[in-house]
């Protein structure tokens, strides 16, 4: 448990890339993280979890499908989700 609460937002490399990846390439699947990131999916859904606990980045829902974006994207950013 000690580590869910030490961990912060860019206290790992991976992290610090997997929310460039986020902010630079826009819309993006926890999928397509692990495959661009060659990266687990269970290791990319930890560093998500924590990107999104600390308020980085956050989820849109379309079609079924989340997508993870910048918490300073628009609301109406999921719209240009295809």
């Amino acid at each position: 448990m000690a580590r869910a609460k030490t961990a912060t937002a860019l206290s790992d490399p991976r992290r610090a890339l997997i929310l460039r990846l986020i902010e630079e390439g826009g819309p993006i699947t926890q999928a397509q993280i692990a495959k661009t990131l060659n990266m687990s999916w269970g290791q990319v859904q930890w560093h998500l979890y924590v990107l999104e606990r600390e308020g980085r980045i956050r989820r849109v829902t379309k079609n079924g499908f989340i997508y993870y974006v910048p918490a300073t994207a628009p609301i109406d950013f999921s719209l240009d989700l295809e």
